[in-house]
């Protein structure tokens, strides 16, 4: 299973900072500063949703990308290509599937990590540079290799039918539950402020 780590970094601040703004709602005490609490609950949520919970897992069957609103099941038969241009994605006859948990790196990451890259095993441009979003040392570029090194695997042992990514079903379930949560949560924070 793989995780973003600056993802599980940024959720765990951001909930410390809501956790420090919950002390300060309820030391302050007032009604008005009450009205808060909702924004708060909204935001701590939507951090778990969006930054926490995100997963990308693999097995012999196929790829689960677990994004903040829907989960994709990926059958590694439908897969016809991997890409990183602005996060991993994995492309299918039908579908892009974004991989939220692996952002390509921002242009500072990337000339900071562009350095010294020989002898890394990325797909290279016709000039032989990485792509920003291949780089090993990125959240695209980490779970691009682990996609890559399972797909060739694979195929290589034989495990996956080839010639049959149109007729491969790609399954999306969306996560009404997050979904649900997020909008109610979303109407009692602009209800409290809009009444405070």
């Amino acid at each position: 299973m793989f995780h973003s780590r600056f993802n599980r970094v940024l959720a765990v601040v951001t909930w410390l900072l809501c956790l420090s703004g919950v002390v300060a709602v309820v030391v302050a005490g007032a009604d008005t500063t009450l009205g808060y609490l909702p924004l708060i609950a909204l935001i701590a949520w939507l951090t778990w949703a969006g930054l926490w919970r995100p997963s990308l897992m693999l097995d012999d069957e196929a790829v689960t990308v677990v994004n903040t609103f829907a989960t994709t099941v990926v059958p590694w038969a439908a897969l016809i290509q991997v890409d990183t241009k602005y996060a991993l994605a994995l492309i299918t006859p039908g579908r892009r599937v974004t991989v939220t948990v692996a952002p390509a790196p921002g242009r500072i990451a990337t000339a900071l990590s562009n350095r010294d890259l020989k002898g890394i095993s990325a797909p290279r441009g016709a000039d032989g540079s990485i792509r920003p979003g291949d780089l090993p040392n990125s959240d695209s570029g980490a779970a691009a290799h682990l996609v890559r090194q399972r797909w060739e695997h694979l195929l290589d042992a034989n495990k996956i039918e080839v010639g049959t990514a149109d007729t491969t079903l790609v399954v999306r379930r969306l996560h009404w539950l997050v979904i649900a949560v997020s909008a109610a949560l979303t109407l009692a924070a602009i209800t409290a402020l809009a009444l405070g």
